[in-house]
């Protein structure tokens, strides 16, 4: 029987000491060993190599930067202009090339967080495993109370040593439940990692599709102007001079309108519907939002010819419906204008207005009342406009302010 004994014991010794070798190299195997580290390797190679062309892409787009700014401040002629465009050109199509390569960068960084995630869950798995082990074993040792285990080893100093082995084991136990545990955190974070580089990537290739608009609309610049001018400096001066005139005109009559009806409507008392709106809090008027160029857009192609650019233009095909950003009245209805082309402006409360220019058709009236969300137009190509867009202008007491300030 005593030796029975003794033969259990040293078997569960065995396993003990092995067990404990085991679980404590566990997690430096699985972090140095594997078919999986051929695989990062080989990603971390490729996610550099597209770190180098992102930087070599962002110094060229620096450079055509420069050349856009200098393009700029030179005297407003056809030639400059047109250098102007295809500086903005060559730009953004590096602009295009850059959201390639840094989707391409994503996606790899993406597929090396998935491996990483992968191996942390088998790392998890192991431990689990081990620990279940460990679990097995002191509930085999613990079977046998203390006064039996006494009574079966031949002196003191085997016993001690069973109980020194059984401590050190339920040590061991303990720290492979904080590695579990830690491990776990560890997974967590990467997978929140995981959802930030997809969001990341989303954004890259929305930001993708924005800029392919704007290309559209820089090539359609160059080739409306050309086809304006005919590639003649005089016939260039004199339409930059007469839409200067136009957009002049228009601007002064816009801020006399919205002053001069809100005064007349404010005569009229509580009985002017006019009266009982609220302070306007604007929507889209379109359901993209796809801007091709923005309020003061520092890379607006006319500024040195024709100044800052006064609202939004929305990228969108000619007969997309326009709606109303806000309850409103109908202050004015342009057609066949040089510089809006046909357009719709709207009063609302709290001194604020909206305009929408370049439309090929309205559905609204002058005089009349209009409701946030309702259809008032069919986007266009109208007036001074090199391709189809919605042109979206917010004043404030009759200035122009940035739209982007007061949409969702």
């Amino acid at each position: 029987m005593e030796v029975k004994n003794k033969i259990q014991g040293g078997i569960i010794l065995t396993l003990i000491a092995g067990g404990v070798f085991f679980v404590a190299w566990a997690g430096v195997l699985a972090a140095t060993a594997g078919p999986d580290q051929a695989i990062v390797n080989d990603l971390n190679k490729q996610i550099e190599e597209q770190q180098a062309k992102v930087e070599a892409l962002t110094a060229k787009i620096s450079e055509y930067s420069d050349n856009v700014k200098k393009n700029q401040k030179e005297a407003a002629t056809l030639k400059s202009q047109i250098m102007l465009l295809d500086n903005q050109v060559g730009k953004t199509n590096l602009e295009i090339s850059l959201k390639e390569e840094q989707a391409k960068e994503l996606q790899l960084q993406i597929e090396q967080l998935g491996l990483q995630i992968g191996q942390t869950e088998n790392q998890i798995a192991k431990e689990k495993e081990q620990l279940a082990d460990i679990l097995r074993l002191i509930g085999r040792y613990e079977d046998r109370d203390y006064i039996n285990i006494l009574l079966t080893n031949d002196n003191f100093s085997d016993f001690f040593d069973q109980l020194k082995y059984s401590t050190n084991l339920q040590n061991e136990m303990q720290r492979t439940l904080n590695r579990v545990k830690e491990t776990g955190e560890k997974l967590t974070t990467q997978k929140s990692g995981l959802e930030k580089q997809k969001e990341d990537l989303s954004a890259v290739l929305n930001k993708l599709d924005d800029t392919k608009a704007v290309l559209v609309s820089q090539k359609q610049n160059k080739s409306q102007l050309i086809t304006a001018t005919n590639q003649s400096e005089k016939k260039f001066q004199n339409l930059i001079t007469s839409l200067k005139k136009e957009q002049a005109a228009a601007n002064a009559q816009a801020a006399a309108l919205d002053k001069q009806l809100r005064a007349e409507l404010a005569k009229k008392g509580s009985g002017e519907k006019f009266n009982s709106l609220e302070n306007a809090i604007l929507s889209w008027p379109t359901t993209s939002h796809r801007l091709t160029s923005t309020f003061h857009d520092p890379d607006y192609p006319f500024i040195a010819t024709l100044g800052q650019h006064s609202g939004l233009d929305i990228g969108i095909g000619v007969g997309t419906p326009v709606k109303s950003a806000e309850a409103g009245y109908v202050a004015k209805v342009g057609l066949g204008t040089k510089w809006y082309g046909n357009y719709i402006m709207i009063i609302h409360g709290g001194n604020i207005t909206t305009l929408y220019g370049h439309l090929s058709s309205v559905s609204v009236k002058q005089d009349q009342y209009v409701t946030k969300g309702q259809q008032i137009g069919l986007s266009g190509n109208t007036g001074f406009s090199s391709g189809p867009h919605l042109h979206f202008e917010v004043r404030s007491n009759g200035i122009p302010v940035n739209p982007l300030n007061y949409l969702p």
